[in-house]
């Protein structure tokens, strides 16, 4: 093998890319968005804090119930605040976007991102503070 062909392959195999629609980030610094391309067939959002490869609360959430969409990684379970800001989070506009909730956006970009498993568009928003 050349020494290209190492390093390409360290490559693959050390850095993870991350290719995700990102709605944006609650006022307590939790990143929400959806991951390009899923390959679940289960329509979901993630919801983390930390550095890419280092996040100290990862966790994933069905877009169509108030429940958890728990895989290896991203089992965190959020608190009575941090369900609350989340609420908080997708009723406000988004800054970046026009649309007229990050609830909204949120369903748009999975429509966009995941072809498989497409949400209404006026699909109300479960009650998350009851995760």
């Amino acid at each position: 093998m050349s020494f290209y062909e190492r390093i390409d392959k360290a490559l693959d195999e050390s850095i993870m890319l991350e290719e995700i629609a990102r709605i944006g980030y609650t006022n307590d610094s939790y990143e929400v968005y959806v991951n390009t391309d899923d390959p679940g067939n289960i329509a979901h959002f993630h919801y983390r804090k930390g550095k890419q490869n280092d996040y100290i609360f990862h966790t994933c959430i069905k877009i169509e119930s108030a429940e958890y969409f728990h895989h290896t990684g991203k089992e965190d379970v959020l608190n009575k605040q941090q369900r609350k800001q989340l609420v908080q989070f997708l009723k406000e506009k988004p800054k970046k976007a026009n649309y007229g909730t990050n609830w909204e956006f949120l369903i748009s970009m999975w429509n966009v991102n995941n072809s498989d498993v497409e949400i209404k568009a006026d699909l109300e928003m479960p009650d998350y503070e009851n995760l």
